[in-house]
């Protein structure tokens, strides 16, 4: 028995993010610190105390605490203490109301009394706020907070044989290592590592502690260092009771207390140990001490971030302060990782695949964990919100908020998927094989990947596959394009322009092409190479929000003789599409899997080629091995920013968006023959400022096309012919005028498709955050003679609303082509916009000058609910014989915003829905189109309210079912227009709403024989100043085109009568088919591909009418 993959084009392509494993049974540490004891058993020492605690655990409360005796306790959450319970804070030092000294020469600390073990590696997640201080500003004229706070990993012994629980120092020390002055000066007992939350800036500081400290020092002021930096101490163990031990000679225990901490100081602050057994003439001698708290790293926070605010407050808030989240992970094998996120923003660095045990010794057996913090003439409440701890193996999630990925399925026997690393920006992209079993028809992906690109690009061991070794493809070898304001150009220094070339060495001695092999793929300059630049974990950018997108031989259904059939007797240009794709040169050229990263390059990997009708899965063609790269001029001149965690290239590089975006690829005709096209955005890419995390701020709008008919091309040496051009919201121009101001974030895929004026044309969405702020549709034409482009805006005049001086901007993301009689050629285009206004575009004219939004939206959401995913376009059988059908738009509404350096993804507020509407407005089209494309339509004017809607209704969730499943009502709809159907009764669509609370779509919908499926997302909850979190979930929906109900038989095979399955699937469903087993294939929360079995013929209702290519 012969089993076939039916489908709608060559490939399956699955985006997600590999997160970390699932937890085991394992040791986890989870003190959410917020009630009125802690669960754990920790030693306090001084001022830490519970906010919210009652006294019966081993952490006190704050009030009533004698150390606080006289003071006043601010801060918390209305400003003074106590905290309710549950909304607690473990505090390790008080604040003050005014520039007094309520809160002055404080400490606190707490260590845990339990042990952690380290052979499963450690992942420690913890959240502090700093605030409400005195307003201190240090000798070095900078505001600089108290002294701060201090993390530390410490050897614990183990249980036979435990070590003594202890703390460092205290003042800049923040107690963990030694002190070279304070009269509080041993180290911590057998630290391992320290970190530093630095607001004075003497951790990192080698005047104040130990002998070894970081080197930029602020000029004129002895040993100070930046304010504001988070740092990182290795090993120590120098205090009196381990070098007494050690060398009682040398520190004998009959030394005074005076010559005890000379002897201390001495030892902290040269690393060596001293002979101190005649104290008046003490001497260094030459054994140097193996493990000295050593400097490591330091993290200068951006210029507009400070760990602490509301200084010199009378009610300073939790609530109103700065959630920093750190996580220092360790591998089992000794690899330190350490970055921080302020609010829920991406990942910032410290130290990234670090070898400590190369510097620090082998791992103890087990660790203890210590908390400690300090003030001196400044001061400010120092608390601890979170604190979490479990094996490598067992940890989830990372010091960012980080957003879902974004899956994409399309069709074929290869599945690709794309991931990221959110703690090294680095990315892959895999590409795995979907085998049909011969005797029963099933459908399964193989274990294993057939390649990962980034190991081909990156070269070494592969995880991915499992290989040991690899070559990386070499770096000058490339084929490497940007465009240099004219012409496609080689990305090569001698091809750049004099200002691309100020761009990548700005700020250097001089202007060299360091960062331009740096982006090429070098690696000699890299920090691990002895080099200054940031040490990449792959060459390959993360993939966050771009899905791969392959391209094969051309398959487009054309007829041989192109018609009109608006305009019979226009002449079509068009030759023979059939001849043309059935070519050797088209029919067996290589197939490549594109797909933008945030290393500011659209990437084109060769993914193997079909030879007689079938596909050559050869490794020495379907090898992930890149053909094609192309960075937009936009993003070269960004790609290197002042600002350092947004600077690619730079050690303190946190995140950024680049080349972000899906691209659209397509056939055309044009200039005597058919080309095969990409074109694409940055998406949230390319604005000198990072990533846009609202709807107030204006986007810069990058557009690109590439030629990419002939994969044998692709070489820098014909950058000229494979670049069609590049346009950007300053540079864009209409035929009508500069339109550019309406370019915003091009996050949406654009189309190729052709229209009734005898061209082909690029259609997309104007984007979002625009200068205008306004929502539109732009229309590139591509003339069939010469194949010059020239460029429509086509605005609805929705946008932007200015209210209490804020702008808030609208735009619309993803646009749908409707061809409504079959020929071909795109009649209207629908979308939806941020204001939730659902547009059609009138395209049906041949001359371009025609084409025009159609008056008023078709219909506006409830409280202008956004639509930023593609909405679907059906046609729908009406009751009557000889009746004509219903064009249906359906959607579902929502938003994500990206994470920012300082924020996480947000999403849309407030209750979102899915929709069908009924396009009524069909009296124009039906008196020029064929009879078999007419539609339903009902006489002008007519209004759609939410009201006007038939509402279908989600029961609650079954849990008791596995995944647990929903159900949703079927009322059928009383349609307008008939006669039994009148006033409130009639109705002219459908909605159902989303019954969680911040439930929504942003992932575009599929339309599968009549049915509406989409994945829901339901963001993660994840407070900043909580260990408290929802993870992200999401259900995958599938209700009728023709009701918004359930249809007549389950379209999910093992759940049925299920409407709706929890299954926390993201991106858009594949549908896969055999003889005997239909598929939805998709790519979980996780990363982890999944299959669901469906059954297609649930409702047979209904046909999708927006045509699309099939690659």
């Amino acid at each position: 028995m012969n089993s076939r993959l039916h489908g709608t084009g060559g490939v399956i392509a699955l985006l997600g993010l590999a997160l970390c494993a699932t937890a085991q049974a394992q040791l986890v540490i989870n003190d959410t610190l917020t009630g009125a004891s802690s669960s754990y058993n920790w030693k306090a020492l001084n001022g830490a105390c519970l906010t919210a605690g009652n006294n019966t655990g081993t952490i006190p409360a704050c009030v009533g605490l004698p150390y606080y005796s006289g003071k006043t306790q601010v801060g918390g959450v209305s400003g003074r203490l106590p905290d309710a319970v549950g909304s607690g804070a473990l505090r390790l030092t008080n604040g003050d109301t005014t520039t007094g000294t309520n809160g002055n020469s404080q400490t606190g600390a707490v260590v845990s009394n339990f042990m952690f073990p380290s052979n499963q590696g450690l992942q420690v997640t913890f959240t502090t706020v700093t605030y409400g201080g005195n307003g201190f500003v240090g000798d070095t004229g900078l505001a600089s907070g108290a002294d701060g706070i201090g993390f530390f990993l410490a050897d614990a012994g183990t249980p036979a044989s435990p070590k003594p629980v202890s703390v460092g120092a205290l003042g800049g020390s923040l107690g963990y290592s030694c002190s070279n002055g304070n009269a509080t000066y041993d180290g911590v007992v057998g630290g391992y590592i320290g970190v530093g939350i630095d607001e004075f800036g003497s951790f990192s500081s080698a005047y104040d502690n130990t002998n070894t400290g970081a080197t930029d020092i602020i000029a004129g002021f002895t040993g100070a260092v930046r304010p504001g930096r988070i740092s990182l101490r290795g090993a120590g163990n120098t205090n009196w009771a381990a070098l007494n031990a050690a060398y009682p000679t040398y520190y004998p225990s009959s030394a005074s207390s005076y010559y005890k901490a000379a002897a201390l100081h001495d030892t902290c602050r040269t690393g060596y140990v001293w002979d101190y057994s005649s104290s008046s003439k003490p001497k260094q001698t030459t054994t140097a001490l193996a493990y000295n708290y050593p400097y490591l790293a330091s993290s200068q926070l951006p210029s507009n971030v400070s760990l602490y605010s509301q200084e010199a407050t009378n009610m300073p808030t939790r609530g109103n302060a700065i959630p920093f989240t750190y996580t220092l992970q360790i591998t089992q094998n000794g690899i330190l990782n350490l970055g921080y996120s302020v609010n829920g923003g991406s990942t910032m660095p410290v130290l990234t695949d670090k070898l400590i045990t190369a510097s620090n010794g082998p791992l103890p057996a087990n660790f203890r964990f210590g908390f400690s913090a300090g003030t001196g003439w400044g001061s400010n409440v120092h608390e601890i919100t979170c604190f979490k701890a479990a094996p490598v193996t067992a940890a989830n999630g990372s010091a960012g908020a980080n957003s879902p990925p974004n899956g994409r399925t399309q069709q074929g026997n290869q599945a690709y998927a794309a991931y990221y690393s959110a703690l090294n920006a680095s990315g892959g992209l895999t590409s795995t094989t979907i085998n049909v079993n011969s005797t029963t028809g099933a459908i399964s992906l193989a274990t294993t990947p057939n390649w990962d690109a980034s190991c081909v690009l990156t070269g070494g061991a592969c995880n991915a596959t499992g290989a040991t070794s690899g070559t990386a493809q070499a770096s000058g070898v490339r084929a490497m394009l940007t465009w240099n304001g004219a012409a496609g150009a080689a990305f090569e220094w001698a091809s750049l322009t004099t200002a691309q070339q100020a761009s990548l060495s700005a700020g250097d001695a001089s202007s060299t092409d360091l960062r331009l092999r740096y982006l090429r793929g070098d690696r000699s300059n890299e920090v691990a190479n002895a080099g200054t630049l940031r040490t990449r974990g792959s060459v390959l950018g993360d993939i966050v929000n771009s899905s791969p997108t392959w391209v094969g031989p051309p398959s487009s259904p054309y007829a041989i003789t192109w018609a009109d059939a608006l305009y019979p007797s226009a002449t079509a240009a068009e030759t023979s599409y059939a001849a043309w794709a059935g070519a050797s040169a088209r029919a067996g050229r290589t197939n490549l899997v594109y797909v933008g990263a945030n290393d500011g390059f659209l990437h084109g990997f060769r993914a193997g080629l079909y030879s007689g009708g079938s596909f050559n899965s050869s490794a020495a063609t379907n090898d992930g091995r890149e053909l094609l790269a192309y960075m937009p001029a936009a993003v070269l001149s960004t790609i290197h920013s002042t600002t350092p965690a947004l600077d690619f290239s730079n050690t303190q590089y946190s995140h950024n968006f680049f080349v972000d975006a899906t691209p659209g690829t397509g056939d055309l005709f044009y200039a005597g023959a058919w080309h095969t096209w990409l074109v694409g955005g940055t998406g949230y890419g390319g604005n000198a400022t990072g990533p846009i995390g609202n709807n107030t701020s204006v986007a810069n709008g990058i557009l690109f096309a590439l030629d990419i008919t002939d994969p044998s091309q692709f070489s820098q040496t014909n950058a000229a012919s494979l670049v069609m051009g590049e346009w950007t919201s300053s540079t864009l121009a209409c035929v009508t005028g500069a339109c550019g101001s309406s370019l915003g974030s091009t996050v949406g895929t654009p189309l190729i498709r052709r229209l009734h004026n005898g061209d082909w044309a690029v259609l997309f969405g104007n984007g979002l955050n625009s200068s205008n702020g306004d929502a539109g549709l732009y229309v590139m034409l591509v003339n069939r003679t010469t194949g010059a482009r020239t460029f429509r805006y086509l605005p609805t005049g929705a946008g932007p609303v200015t209210a209490g001086g804020v702008t808030t901007r609208n735009g619309i993301a993803q646009v749908t082509s409707a061809d409504l009689d079959g020929d071909h050629i795109t009649d209207y285009v629908y979308a939806g916009d941020a204001f939730g206004n659902l547009w059609r575009f009138d395209l049906t004219s041949s001359n371009p000058g025609n084409w025009a939004v159609t008056p008023g939206p078709l219909f506006q959401t409830a409280a202008g609910q956004p639509i930023t995913t593609k909405v679907q376009v059906s046609s729908v059988p009406s009751s009557g014989a000889g009746s004509k059908p219903r064009l249906i738009v359906s959607f579902g509404t929502g938003q994500q915003l990206p994470q920012t350096l300082t924020s996480a993804a947000t999403y849309a507020s407030g209750s979102q829905a899915l929709y069908g509407i009924w396009d009524w407005n069909m009296s124009a089209w039906n008196a020029i189109a064929p009879a078999t494309g007419q539609f339903l339509g009902l006489t002008a004017p007519q209004s759609i309210t939410a009201s006007s809607l038939q509402t279908q209704t989600i029961a609650a969730a079954s849990v008791a079912t596995t995944p647990p499943t929903r159900t949703v009502t079927s009322t059928p709809i009383c349609w307008a227009g008939t006669t039994a159907c009148t006033g409130t009764g009639a109705k002219y669509g459908w909605t159902v709403a989303l019954p969680s609370a911040t439930e929504q779509v942003i992932y575009n919908p599929v339309f599968v024989n009549g049915v509406f499926v989409v994945n829901t997302t339901i963001p993660a909850v994840s407070q900043a100043l909580s260990c408290n979190a929802r993870p992200a979930s999401g259900w995958t929906m599938a209700v009728s085109v023709a009701t918004g109900g359930a249809t007549p038989k389950s379209f999910f095979l093992d759940s049925p009568l299920a409407s709706g399955v929890s299954l926390d699937g993201v991106g858009s469903l594949t549908m896969l088919s055999t003889k005997t087993e239909s598929v939805a294939l998709f790519v979980d929360k996780d990363g982890n591909k999944q299959k669901l079995r469906i059954d297609p013929g649930a409702t047979g209702v209904g046909s999708r009418i927006n045509w699309a290519q099939l690659r």
